[in-house]
């Protein structure tokens, strides 16, 4: 498995439940990116299924940590970055929900996650819930006179089913919101690209938890991103469009006053 910040192999290496990324970041915004590793604790294994298939998707969301860190940088914002596999724990998910521990994902049986007992099941939420905590802990340091925008980046498959999917990026919500509005309006400016308006999917479909509970939920602006992962799958394409949507960002959150 990788660690999203070198990419280098953490074999030999425990996880943490989350890393934290320029922390010190001067902008009152932060970046979040659940998905961000495909790394699993020591004793693990591969959960019983093709090591190879732990660099895809179901593993984790391909490019998100090197987008993140990249717009980190550009925005001089901190970030926060789940430190294990979805296949672990999905830290998107919530916790009463039967796929938090998949068994299946998209079509792969996970048989590490079969038949767990009570106990290990609160192992694996004791890391959704350290992480979290940690989010809201970020969140709390960012207080101003108003909530902080809180950006959550995915990424997407290019294909589903069979099913070519067109859009290079798609910006989600729940009932519009006017971070919502005012991206899609600054991305739809550009010819290059085909922008999804809560395409692949919303924000609903599933229920994402990191986003109702340290957004939605609690009254804080946000912007949901998932970016097509082939777009972002190499270092070069994940710093070529972190660049593009750093000057993007810049221009949504301007009259939020939250960047330096």
């Amino acid at each position: 498995m990788f660690d999203p910040f070198s990419l280098r192999p953490t074999a030999d290496v425990e996880p943490p439940a989350f890393h934290l990324f320029n922390r010190d970041g001067k902008a009152r915004t932060l970046l979040i990116c659940d998905h961000a590793s495909n790394a699993l604790p020591r004793g693990y294994g591969t959960l019983g299924i093709d090591p190879d298939k732990m660099f895809e998707h179901i593993a984790w969301d391909v490019g998100a940590a090197a987008v993140t860190r990249h717009l980190a940088e550009a925005l001089d914002a901190p970030a926060i970055l789940g430190g294990t596999s979805r296949l672990f724990v999905d830290l998107n998910r919530y916790p009463d929900d039967e796929t938090a521990v998949s068994v299946f994902s998209d079509g792969t049986r996970v048989t590490g996650n079969e038949g767990l007992s009570e106990g290990e099941q609160a192992h694996r939420m004791s890391w959704h819930r350290q992480y979290h905590n940690e989010v809201e802990r970020q969140v709390l340091t960012l207080a101003g006179p108003t909530p902080p925008p809180l950006l959550f980046i995915h990424s997407f498959t290019p294909t589903i089913r069979g099913q070519r999917r067109p859009w290079h990026l798609g910006v989600l919500h729940d009932h519009r919101s006017p971070e919502s509005d005012r991206l899609l309006e600054i991305l739809r400016r550009r010819a290059d690209i085909v922008v999804g308006d809560n395409q692949p999917y919303a924000v609903n479909e599933p229920r994402s938890f990191s986003i109702y509970h340290h957004a939605i939920n609690a009254g804080r602006p946000y912007i949901a991103l998932e970016i097509r992962q082939d777009l972002i799958e190499t270092e070069a394409g994940a710093a070529q469009w972190a660049e593009m949507l750093a000057r993007d960002f810049r221009e949504m959150l301007a009259p939020l006053e939250v960047l330096p």
